[in-house]
C-alpha cells in the first residue's frame, strides 16, 4: 500500500461528526475573534470621534464666528500644539502603552506616579517653548491663554493617556467628552451673549481641559513612586520613545508645512480656506486617530508571541474594521464637497469656493489612514528606524511639491502637494513592511539553519 493511499484511508476513516465538529470550533473561534476586535476597536473609536467631534464644532463655530485672519491665527496655533504634543505622546503617552502592560499592583499605580510627575516636568518646559515662540511673534496678548491652554491641555491628555495604556477606551469617554465636547458648547453658547475673540477662546479651553483631566484622574490609581524609578524612568522611556519621536514629529512637520508655508506665500486668509476644507476632511480623524492609537500596542504585544508576521496578522482585523467608515466618507465627500461646505459654513461663506479642497483633501486622507496604520505597526514592532525612513521621504516629497506648487497655485497647489506627498508615503511604506517581512523571514531561516548544522555537527 501506498503512502498516499494510507494516508487517504486515515482520513476517510475519521467520522463524519469529528471533521463537523471541527468545522464549527473553527467557525465558532473565528466569529469569537472578529466579535473581540469590533468590541474593542469599537470602543476605541468611540472615544475618538468624542475628541474629534468635539474638534470640529469647535472649528466650524470659530470659523463662522472669527474673522478670516484671526481664524487663520488660530489654525497656526493648534499647528503648534499639536507639534509639542507629539512630543509628549512620543516620550510620554507611547512608552507608557509598551511598559505598562508588564505591570500590576503596586508596581503599576507607582509608574503611573512616576509618568505623571516626568509629565509634568516635561510639560513645564514645552510651555516655555511655546511662550518663547509667542513672544518671538509679537503677539503678547496671547502669551497667558496660550500658555495656560497648553498646560491645562497637557494635563488632560496625560490623563487620558494613563487610560488608554490600559486598554481603558470606554472610561475615557466621559472625560474626552467634558474636555472636547464642553468647549464647543460653552463657546457656542457665548456667542449668544457677548462676542468670542482668540483670547477668550482659549481660556474657556484651558477650563474645560482642565475639568477634563479631574474625571479622567478620578479613575486612576496613582500611587507616589520610589526615587530611583523616577531617576530610571526618563532613560527607558526615552530609549523606546525616541524613533517615535523622531517619526512623529516629521509627520507633524509635513502636515504643518502646508498651512504655514501657504501663509507665508499666500496669507492666513488662504490658511483659513485650507483649515474649513481639513475641519470636514479630519471627521476621518476618529477612525484614523482611534485605530492608530491602539494598533503600536496591539503589535507590540503580538510581536512578542508570533514575531512580524503574527503582529501583521493581528493588526490586519483592526485595519480592515477602519477602512470601510474611512472609504464612506471618502466617496461622500468626493461626490458632495459643495453641499457639506455650504451646510458648516453657510451658504455666502467664502469658504465654500474651497469645495475642490475638500475633495483632493479625501482622497489625501485615504491614502493617509493606509500609510499611517503601516508606520504605527512597524514603531510596536520596534521597526522605528524604517518608520523614520518612511516619514524622512514623505517630509522631503511634501517640501519640494510645496514648493513647487504653492507659489503658482496657491491654495490648490497646497492640496495637490498634500496628495501626492501621502501617496509618497504610502509607497514607501508598503516597501519597508515588505522589506521588513521578507528579513524577518530570511533571519528566521538562517537561524534554523544554523541550529541544524550545529546538531548534525554534535551527531
Amino acid at each position: 500500500m501506498s503512502i498516499l493511499k494510507f494516508g487517504e484511508e486515515r482520513r476517510s476513516s475519521r467520522p463524519l461528526g469529528h471533521r463537523t465538529t471541527l468545522f464549527f470550533n473553527v467557525r465558532a473561534a473565528t466569529i469569537g475573534s472578529v466579535r473581540r476586535v469590533a468590541h474593542k476597536a469599537s470602543w476605541t473609536l468611540l472615544d475618538q470621534c468624542t475628541v474629534s467631534a468635539g474638534n470640529f464644532l469647535l472649528n466650524v463655530v470659530l470659523a463662522r464666528a472669527l474673522g478670516q485672519h484671526e481664524y487663520g491665527q488660530f489654525a497656526l496655533f493648534l499647528g503648534a500644539i499639536f507639534t509639542l504634543r507629539n512630543i509628549d505622546w512620543s516620550l510620554i503617552s507611547f512608552p507608557l502603552s509598551v511598559r505598562l502592560s508588564a505591570s500590576s499592583g503596586d508596581e503599576h499605580a507607582r509608574l503611573l506616579g512616576a509618568t505623571a510627575l516626568l509629565a509634568t516636568g516635561l510639560g513645564l518646559v514645552l510651555m516655555a517653548v511655546m511662550g518663547l515662540g509667542i513672544g518671538l511673534l509679537g503677539a503678547a496678548n496671547l502669551l497667558l491663554p496660550a500658555c495656560l491652554c497648553y498646560l491645562c491641555w497637557q494635563m488632560q491628555e496625560t490623563a487620558r493617556r494613563c487610560l488608554l495604556a490600559d486598554f481603558r477606551y470606554r472610561e475615557a469617554v466621559a472625560g474626552d467628552a467634558v474636555a472636547y465636547i464642553g468647549q464647543a458648547l460653552v463657546v457656542a453658547a457665548m456667542l449668544k451673549i457677548v462676542p468670542v475673540t482668540l483670547s477668550s477662546t482659549l481660556y474657556i479651553m484651558s477650563a474645560t481641559f482642565a475639568l477634563g483631566a479631574l474625571v479622567h484622574a478620578a479613575k486612576l490609581h496613582i500611587a507616589w513612586p520610589k526615587r530611583a524609578e523616577v531617576w530610571q524612568l526618563p532613560r527607558e522611556y526615552f530609549s523606546v520613545g525616541k524613533w517615535s519621536l523622531v517619526a512623529y514629529q516629521l509627520v507633524q512637520l509635513r502636515v504643518q508645512l502646508f498651512p504655514w508655508l501657504l501663509a507665508t506665500i499666500s496669507g492666513t486668509a488662504a490658511t483659513a480656506s485650507l483649515q474649513a476644507s481639513y475641519n470636514i476632511a479630519n471627521v476621518m480623524n476618529p477612525v484614523i486617530l482611534g485605530i492608530g492609537n491602539a494598533v503600536p500596542q496591539i503589535a507590540a504585544h503580538a510581536h512578542r508571541a508570533g514575531g512580524i508576521r503574527g503582529a501583521m496578522r493581528t493588526v490586519y482585523g483592526y485595519v480592515l474594521f477602519g477602512l470601510a467608515p474611512i472609504l464612506v466618507i471618502c466617496f461622500a465627500g468626493v461626490l458632495m464637497p459643495d453641499p457639506l461646505m455650504r451646510a458648516a459654513y453657510g451658504p455666502a461663506s467664502p469658504y465654500v469656493e474651497a469645495a475642490f479642497c475638500l475633495q483632493l483633501l479625501m482622497v489625501a486622507g485615504v491614502l493617509d489612514y493606509a500609510a499611517e496604520m503601516i508606520n504605527k505597526t512597524l514603531l510596536g514592532v520596534q521597526s522605528g528606524r524604517l518608520a523614520f525612513l518612511v516619514n524622512i521621504v514623505a517630509l522631503a516629497a511634501a517640501l519640494t511639491l510645496a514648493l513647487m506648487l504653492i507659489h503658482p497655485l496657491g491654495l490648490l497647489g497646497a492640496c495637490l502637494a498634500l496628495l501626492a506627498a501621502n501617496l509618497v508615503r504610502l509607497v514607501i511604506a508598503v516597501a519597508s513592511m515588505i522589506w521588513l517581512i521578507g528579513h524577518d523571514r530570511s533571519r528566521k531561516h538562517a537561524a534554523e539553519t544554523s541550529s541544524a548544522d550545529t546538531g548534525a555537527n554534535r551527531v
